[in-house]
């Protein structure tokens, strides 16, 4: 009798000890604090950071002033290694340079006219002809850059702003291997792609000519002639095929010897303010030229 108790009672504190394990197991687990999860995605990576530096006074005197005789100004081998690490850094955080117009974008009180989109040669216009900027045309240009990183920043500094108009120039920083090797291949796709994301907004799109070079001051190993000439004739047609206007400031900046026009130019790359007012007529004229009405039903978004 007590042995039939104790079994008795080893099954009932087996089944009861059953019973909490299933319950505790059936019983919703509550999920561990979470640690907070860092990245380096952020709401706004422009904070803090400094807009991109101006061209300082003397460099642009030397550069836009008809007549001034350009030199770079003699450098250390640690200057050099200095502003070559600066110059990586920067890349690093923003190798498009999508900081650069943010503010002046969200500054932006009505939507422009037209973009301007380019690397120095457009970045340094509203330097030597701000009265090409006025009465709704804004510079998106940047010093230095290549192709590949104006598509990247296509979007903020064109397409968002919802203008009627963008000229592209782009290219002389491509052959000069400014962000690495690359091919032609890549240049045009680069140039296609930025015009197919323009045409899928009704973005009337102005495709401008490199400007002529024979050597460029920061790549002297270089000779960039007959390659600007090459890719100058490939805008011209893929312009015509994509019925895009098409402007050769070529034509009205190069020499009889294929150089850039010494009047136009101190440092034989980018025009000084004689070359920028001969580029400001002939982009006036492909702006102001009436363009077709968009299709029916093709409204800008």
């Amino acid at each position: 009798m007590v042995q039939t108790s104790h079994r008795h009672g080893r099954r009932l504190a087996f089944g009861l000890a059953a019973t909490l394990l299933w319950l505790a197991l059936a019983a919703p687990v509550p999920a561990a604090p979470r640690a907070a999860s860092f990245t380096a995605m952020s709401a706004n990576p422009c904070a803090g950071r400094a807009n991109h530096a101006a061209p300082g006074a003397a460099f642009m005197r030397m550069m836009l002033r008809p007549g001034a005789h350009f030199r770079l100004p003699p450098q250390t081998a640690r200057q050099k290694a200095r502003a070559a690490r600066a110059a990586a850094r920067s890349r690093a955080r923003d190798w498009a340079d999508l900081c650069r117009y943010q503010a002046a974008n969200e500054a932006l009180k009505h939507h422009p006219r037209v973009v301007f989109m380019g690397d120095s040669i457009t970045d340094f216009w509203q330097y030597g002809d701000p009265s090409m900027f006025t009465h709704g045309v804004v510079d998106r240009g940047i010093s230095g850059q290549t192709s590949a990183q104006m598509l990247v920043r296509f979007w903020p500094d064109v397409i968002a702003l919802h203008p009627k108009v963008v000229q592209i120039i782009a290219g002389t920083n491509d052959i000069a291997g400014n962000t690495g090797p690359t091919s032609e291949q890549d240049y045009k796709d680069d140039i296609k792609a930025m015009v197919t994301l323009a045409k899928a907004r009704h973005i009337h799109v102005i495709l401008g000519s490199m400007p002529p070079a024979v050597r460029f001051w920061w790549a002297t190993r270089y000779r960039p002639a007959a390659e600007i000439r090459r890719l100058n004739a490939w805008l011209r047609r893929y312009a015509r095929e994509q019925h895009l206007r098409f402007v050769n400031y070529y034509a009205h900046l190069v020499s009889p010897q294929g150089t850039f026009r010494r009047s136009l130019s101190n440092d034989g790359v980018h025009p000084n303010r004689n070359g920028y007012k001969v580029m400001s007529a002939l982009a006036r004229k492909a702006i102001e030229t009436p363009w077709p009405r968009l299709p029916a039903g093709a409204a800008r978004r």
